[in-house]
Order: structure tokens, then C-alpha cells, then sequence
């Protein structure tokens, strides 16, 4: 573990031992946020600590609920809970003070009922009181019954069987959903079908599916669900093997199918073998399956050695990646030049893979055989070009290279998509960066095809293109080249002059461009720290000024955002740098070129404030200005005078004071309140009185009535 980690699982512990119950429920989170992640296939870093992150839950579970401190415990727990804690749950479920945790608690009693050898029965007797309760909706029903998935016991057998007889058709459909998994359904089957024959047409998704997967088909095969075997006694054992009475009988049913001379009950038995919906779904003791896996390859390649056999795409299926072996190469290689079938191909491909990842020198033959249905004008784009890119690249890394690039000179768009994106996870950028640019240039703005939904086009020149310009390609060579440049994972003299050619351009989207990379946390501070933006500063704060002044962009110029790009680039810009210039918000404030436009400089002054002990006299004084002039709308004059009335310290009264002469009512009474204060009040009673009676009592604006009632509690 580095020191960095330790330092991370340091500071995370120390919050766990916290006695303040926020600062531990926040840990909690984070730990529940990184465990989620993780079906994203990253790791979650607080996983050496679970222990400690289940005693922490514990002890939240034994205080009386704060805040959510129940919720994210009970989270945790879902995780992380053991036989142990089963009465701790069954106290937060039985006291549960809102929906959220009661949810949480049923999730957490789920992992801890099936922890132990036997079931915590308090714990137990609990969810089944929910689960028959009628007083419940019946969606938490359901809940309650999830929470017994797991648990394979003759009382929530029982349970469930009694439920599927009840009058609601909601509830009864899951009940019986639960009992028609194949093993279930050895005993159930004839209730799951008399109850799925009573519901009517429209009784929802999960009724369809029982009635059909369960009941009717089960699970057929993969490549032959269109065909129906010929010969009544294999006919009679694809029935037993997809319905099942017992595992002797699946097993029986099984090896006919696989020992006949037909090719397609073989098919048959090889999918079902491979398929997790097959023999090892509905036996109920699987080892018994897994010892016939070495005659069941042994079947699979007597298939392929046959010509053309129907069964050889349920033969590459059952062999795959996993199962293949040196001496399969000649058989692929056979299969790859007889077949006309793209899901031959495919598996044959994908088989091709567990042959040369394992294999120390890579079979040539095989190796040019994959490569050759790349570039095979008869297979178009397809599932089986992109596996054999992948296949290649993933097996045999940058020896790779030399089919790539072919894919990239003569292949089809998505295939050049498809090899530069593995050109580049295998490290073919630096080695190939002139070709990738090349390719990616001749796309246009948007890629042909997202590999693993990936940008090939960021892939090779870097991200962010930009924030509000995405996809724009700049006309101008010169422009052009800088703006690649600050693609560049770097900052060096280049990437500066690039920035400031971008900035010092004619062309709006450059400019916009320019300001986006400057501004964005991805941009330049990504690539050299926050020093990164001081030496366009100034130029930065020049284009701002001078953007803002200017009408929209042209719509076409931002296939996102518009006419709006050009004024959100400088605004985006300018909020970073509002709080270090006063006088440029301010001017930005008066001089804007939209309501758009001032209404997001009102939102950074508003930021500013938050965070300032004193607001700066240029503000109060764009604020004032804005509040008087007749000629901006109405609500923004008004909100700049509730900045005005929020601004820290006292500067702001004489434009309140101001903004009280103009005529209309509305800003008179927001300016009066700003200077309802208890430091100021009295200075301005006189005024506020003459205000309040010139003003209007039927029909008078919500303003008119606060200031009004502030100055009757005032008197008082």
C-alpha cells in the first residue's frame, strides 16, 4: 500500500471513529458511493476497512435516528451485514421513521437473514408479517417478499404459495414469478400454470414472461429456437431437458441429445451446456453437469471437424475463449474459410482469441486468417470485423500494429474507428501519431462509430475539444493547428502560444474555444495547475469585455448550444475571475449584450457577495444603475436591488435610497426593503411612510405588502 493510501485510509477511519454522527454518516456515503462504482468495474479504495465501516454502521443502528444517520447505515449494511446483526436491523426496521429507511432495512435484512446457517427467526417472522399484511400497498409487499429471495426455506415456500393465492393480481403475479424458476417448477408447475391461465391478456410484462418463458418455451437453446427436431424420442428429451423432473432425468435428456448423430439436437445440447439458462439453471446439484464438460468438447471439436455440420456455431460457442486450446488453430482456420455465416464467424473469432492470448508464440495462420475477415469485401461492418480488431489487438498487443494500420488505411470508417481506438489503448499513439491524426481529421467532426463508447477522435487528439463549441473544426490551418496543440496532454511554451493565437483571433468559435480551455477544470489547469491560466490572464479578461458587448454567435457555429455558445464561453470564463475583478463584473453588469447575458452576471455578483465582507463600489454602483434604468426588464432591475439589499457591509444604501425615486412601484418597494435594516431604518422612516402611502391597496405587489407589514411591526 503506498503512503498515499495509507494516509487516505487514515484520514477515512479517523472519520468512521468520529463521535459526531454527520461526520460519520458522511464516511458511510462515501464508502456506499465508491461500492457502487464498482459495477463499473473500478474498485472501491475503502475496501480494506470494511470491517471498521461496519462497526461504524453499527453503532449508528444502536443510537436513535439524526438526519439520515439510519438510512446510510442501513445502506452499508445491504453490503456488509452479517448473521450478527440481524436483531440490530430488525430494530430499525420495527422503528423505521419514514419510507427510505424502512426500504434500507428490508435490503440490509436481506443479506443478513442468508449469512448465517439458520435464519435470524425475529428477523424472519417480521418480513413475513409484512408480506401478509393487507393494510400494506402492495408494492411494499413486494419488498418485503424481496427480501426472502434468497432464502430457500420451507416456510417461505410456504409463504410464497400462500401469497400467489391472493385476490390482488399484482401481488399474485410475483408470487408466482417466484415460483416459476425451473427448480421451483418441478413442484409448483401445475399452480404457476392453472394461476397464469386466469389472468387476463393484460396483466402486465412479468405475467407474459411466465407464461411464455416458464411455461411454454423454458429455455429452448441459442442458435435453434426456430427448429424443431425430427425424431419424437430426441424431440421427448429436448422437452425433459428444458422442463426437467429431476436432475437423473435432465441429465438423461441431456446425453441423448448430445450422443445422437443428429446435428442439431447436438447443437441443442451444446447450447445448453454453455448457457447459464441451460442444464446448470435448472439442476438443482450443477456438480453432476460439470462432469461431463470434458466429453462436451470433446463433442464440440468432433463438430468442427465435420464439414459444414449445422451444429458447428453451437460448437465454437460451447468451446469459446475460455475453452480453446493451441490445437484448435487448425480446425478455426478451417471453419473461417468454409462458412458463410457471420455468427460462425463470430464465434470463431472470439474462439480464436482464447487460442493466441494463452499462446507464447502467436499461430501466423491463425493470426492472418482473423486479419483477412477485416478487410473481406463480402462481410460488412459488423459484429464480427469489430471482435476480430479487438481479438487482434487485445492477444497480441503492438504486434498488432501492422493489421491496424491496414484497417486504418483500407479499411471501411467503423473499422478505422475500431483499430485506432485499440492503436491507442495499446500505446500506438505515440508510435503512430501522424497516421491516427490523419484518420481522425478525415472524419469530419464526429467519428464514425464510439467503440466501448469512447471518442476515437478525443482518443487521438486529446479532450476537451472545448465545452460549448464540441464538434466544431476550425477553417482557418493555423487555428486549426492550435487548437490541436491544446488538446495535448502538456503545458510548455507551445501550449501558451497556441492559447493566446486562439484568443487573439477574429473568429468567434476560436475565441470561444480559446476561453473554454482557459476556464475549464479540464482545460489548462488539468495540464499545469491553476499557474497555467496567469499569462492569458489579461488577454482572457479582454475578450470577456469584449464578448459579452457583442451579439450572439451564429447558431451553426455550436451544434449544442447555439446562438448562445459565444456569450457562455466568456461567461463561464468570467465567473472564475469575478472575484479578483470588481470592475470588469460591473461593466459586464451595465453593458451586457442580453437579459441572458446580465442575468448570468447577476448570478456571479451574487457569488461574490456571498463570499466578500465588504461589497466593492463599482458593484453597488452597476447594481443602482441597473435598478434605475427603465429600458432593462423589470425583474432584472428588481433582483439587482435584492443584490443590493444582500450585499455585505453598508455601501449600498445611497442606490436603495436612489432606486425609491424611480416610478414604478415594484423597484420602490424592493428598494425599501433593502433598507429596512435596524441600522438604517430610522434614517429613512420619513421616506418609507411617504412611499408606502402613494402606494396602492387593492391589487398591490407582494413587495408592497412585506414592506408594509415591516413598518406596522416596527411602530409597534
Amino acid at each position: 500500500m503506498s503512503d498515499d493510501e495509507k494516509s487516505h485510509h487514515g484520514e477515512f477511519g479517523a472519520r468512521l471513529g468520529s463521535e459526531d454522527v454527520d461526520v460519520v454518516r458522511g464516511a458511510l456515503d462515501d464508502y456506499q458511493s465508491a461500492q457502487a462504482n464498482t459495477r463499473w468495474g473500478v474498485d472501491n479504495p475503502y475496501w480494506p476497512l470494511a470491517d471498521e465501516v461496519r462497526f461504524a454502521a453499527r453503532g449508528l443502528l444502536a443510537r436513535p435516528p439524526s438526519g439520515h444517520s439510519h438510512a446510510s447505515a442501513l445502506t452499508v449494511m445491504w453490503h456488509l451485514a452479517e448473521e450478527e446483526d440481524a436483531d440490530l436491523i430488525a430494530d430499525a426496521l420495527e422503528g423505521a421513521p419514514d419510507a427510505e429507511v424502512w426500504e434500507m432495512a428490508l435490503l440490509a435484512a436481506g443479506t443478513a437473514l442468508t449469512e448465517g446457517e439458520e435464519p435470524n427467526r425475529r428477523l424472519l417472522a417480521l418480513i413475513t408479517a409484512m408480506a401478509l399484511d393487507e393494510s400494506l400497498d402492495v408494492r411494499d409487499r413486494k419488498k418485503a417478499m424481496h427480501a426472502l429471495d434468497d432464502l430457500d426455506l420451507p416456510e417461505v415456500e410456504d409463504l410464497i404459495v400462500r401469497l400467489s393465492e391472493s385476490s390482488d393480481l399484482e401481488l399474485q403475479v410475483y408470487a408466482v414469478g417466484w415460483l416459476a424458476t425451473p427448480l421451483r417448477l418441478r413442484v409448483h408447475r401445475d399452480r404457476v400454470r392453472r394461476l397464469a391461465e386466469s389472468w387476463p391478456q393484460d396483466a402486465g410484462r412479468e405475467a407474459e414472461r411466465i407464461r411464455s418463458e416458464a411455461l411454454d418455451e423454458g429455455f429452448h437453446s441459442t442458435y435453434w429456437k426456430d427448429t424443431e427436431l425430427d425424431d419424437p424420442v430426441l424431440r421427448r428429451a429436448h422437452d425433459e431437458l428444458r422442463f426437467p423432473p429431476s436432475d437423473e432425468g435432465c441429465l438423461q435428456a441431456f446425453a441423448t441429445l448430445l450422443r445422437s448423430e443428429d446435428p442439431i439436437a447436438v447443437g441443442i445440447a451444446l447450447d445448453h451446456y454453455e448457457s447459464s439458462e441451460g442444464l446448470l439453471g435448472v439442476m438443482e446439484d450443477a456438480g453432476r453437469a460439470e462432469a461431463y464438460l470434458p466429453e462436451v468438447l470433446a463433442r464440440a471439436r468432433e463438430v468442427l471437424r465435420r464439414p459444414m455440420s449445422p451444429a458447428e456455431v453451437s460448437a465454437l460457442n460451447m468451446i469459446g475463449a475460455r475453452h480453446a486450446e493451441p490445437g484448435d488453430a487448425d480446425v478455426l482456420m478451417d471453419v473461417l474459410t468454409r462458412t458463410d455465416s457471420d455468427a460462425v464467424r463470430h464465434e470463431a473469432v472470439w474462439t480464436a482469441y482464447g487460442v493466441l492470448d494463452e499462446a507464447e508464440v502467436k499461430d501466423e495462420r491463425l493470426v492472418a486468417a482473423v486479419g483477412d475477415l477485416i478487410f473481406d469485401p463480402s462481410v460488412g461492418f459488423s459484429l464480427v470485423k469489430e471482435t476480430a480488431i479487438r481479438v487482434l489487438a487485445d492477444s497480441l498487443g503492438a504486434d498488432a500494429d501492422g493489421i491496424l494500420l491496414r484497417a486504418l488505411r483500407e479499411g471501411e470508417p467503423k473499422a478505422q474507428a475500431h483499430a485506432s481506438y485499440f492503436l491507442v489503448r495499446t500505446g500506438g499513439l505515440d508510435r503512430h501519431r501522424t497516421v491516427l491524426e490523419e484518420v481522425a481529421e478525415s472524419w469530419g467532426d464526429r467519428p464514425p462509430e464510439y467503440p466501448w463508447g469512447q471518442d476515437p477522435i478525443e482518443l487521438i487528439f486529446g479532450k476537451p475539444h472545448s465545452v460549448h463549441w464540441e464538434g466544431h473544426r476550425l477553417a482557418d490551418p493555423d487555428l486549426y493547428r492550435a487548437h490541436k496543440r491544446l488538446r495535448a496532454p502538456t503545458v510548455d511554451a507551445s501550449y501558451h502560444q497556441a492559447l493566446r493565437t486562439l484568443l487573439a483571433s477574429d473568429d468567434q468559435a476560436a475565441v470561444g474555444i480559446a476561453l473554454d480551455h482557459w476556464w475549464s477544470p479540464d482545460g489548462a489547469v488539468q495540464r499545469g495547475g491553476e499557474e497555467a491560466r496567469e499569462p492569458e490572464r489579461a488577454l482572457v479578461l479582454d475578450r470577456i469585455r469584449e464578448v459579452l458587448r457583442q451579439p450572439p454567435s451564429p447558431a451553426a457555429l455550436s451544434r449544442t448550444y447555439g446562438p448562445e455558445a459565444k456569450h457562455l464561453s466568456a461567461l463561464s470564463a468570467l465567473d472564475i475571475v469575478a472575484a479578483e475583478e470588481p470592475s470588469l463584473l460591473a461593466e459586464v453588469v451595465e453593458t451586457a449584450a442580453s437579459d441572458h447575458v446580465r442575468g448570468r452576471a447577476l448570478d456571479a455578483v451574487e457569488a461574490v457577495f456571498r463570499d466578500a465582507e465588504e461589497a466593492e463600489p463599482p458593484l453597488v454602483e452597476a447594481l443602482g444603475n441597473v435598478a434605475c434604468d427603465e429600458n432593462v426588464p423589470l425583474h432584472d432591475r428588481v433582483r439587482a436591488l435584492e443584490l443590493l439589499d444582500e450585499s455585505p457591509g453598508t455601501n449600498s444604501v445611497d442606490a436603495l435610497v436612489r432606486a425609491t425615486r424611480c416610478p414604478e412601484v415594484e423597484v420602490q418597494a424592493a428598494a425599501a426593503w433593502g433598507l429596512m435594516w435596524e441600522e438604517v431604518i430610522e434614517d429613512h422612516r420619513a421616506r418609507l411612510a411617504e412611499l408606502s402611502a402613494s402606494w396602492p391597496v387593492e391589487g398591490a405587489p407582494c413587495e408592497v405588502t412585506r414592506v408594509r407589514d415591516m413598518l406596522n411591526a416596527s411602530e409597534e
